[in-house]
């Protein structure tokens, strides 16, 4: 008899964030009081169907493995590549191959930097996207109205055309499939060369659709020094010291 599929959490945290600036990475900025990769990690433990979280964090950066030291749901992985796909590649074939988890438990991958997650879309994503046959994301709708642009030789930004918005919504984590499905869809994606942007992507190319569940805006994603002030104001912590 096959065992009921479980739920880990899969983190990404071996980026340098560039175009977050500093010295420090932006998933170990500090937020309220805690870092950024503190937050995102317990937003994925608020639902008591993940079972562990697997953090995945550079060779050599012990930074994540002193933070969760003592937490028995949070196993830090050295297994990041180069970029994300590879980092998300990586880490499944170390869980798969060391039978950490099954192939058909469910993986849901959650940015780092995506501290403001909340326990009702978690629990609203993993209840609708175990039911879909491939899985599914939370996403918003597009609201901005959005300009497809050149440069100009002075350095100008000028604009082409407006982008019809009526069908765009924008991606969000967590991002939940089946650990063998997104592993196959990243290796195919990887060994063709295709540009992956999320894990959606590569399982979009195996031509089956990833369900939307509709996200919130509290949820967006830190990029920028400033993000850290906004994230901090929708979520009411105090940001005395930004980074």
């Amino acid at each position: 008899m096959a065992r009921t599929a479980k739920y880990f959490g899969l983190v990404p945290a071996g980026g340098a964030g560039r175009r977050f600036g500093g010295k420090t990475p932006k998933q170990y900025a500090i937020l309220g009081a805690h870092t950024v990769l503190e937050h995102s990690v317990q937003a994925l433990l608020a639902d008591p169907r993940v079972e562990k979280v697997f953090v995945v964090v550079a060779q050599g950066d012990s930074t994540a493995e002193s933070l969760f030291e003592g937490n028995l749901q949070v196993k830090c992985l050295p297994v990041a590549g180069a970029e994300r796909a590879n980092t998300v590649l990586n880490a499944l074939n170390h869980l798969l191959q060391n039978f950490m988890v099954n192939e058909t438990d469910w993986i849901l991958v959650h940015d780092a930097a995506r501290p403001g997650l909340s326990p009702i879309a978690l629990k609203t994503l993993m209840d609708q996207a175990s039911e879909h046959v491939v899985g599914g994301l939370l996403a918003v709708p597009v609201a901005d109205t959005l300009k497809r642009v050149v440069v100009a030789e002075e350095g100008e930004v000028i604009a082409q055309h407006t982008v019809p918005r009526d069908q765009l919504w924008a991606a969000q984590t967590p991002q939940m499939f089946r650990a063998q499905a997104l592993n196959m869809a990243i290796s195919e994606c990887l060994y063709k060369g295709l540009a992956l942007t999320d894990d959606a992507s590569a399982i979009e190319t195996m031509g089956i659709g990833p369900l939307i569940v509709p996200g919130h805006v509290e949820n967006m994603k830190i990029t920028q020094a400033d993000d850290l002030r906004i994230v901090a104001k929708l979520l009411g912590l105090n940001q005395e010291n930004p980074q």
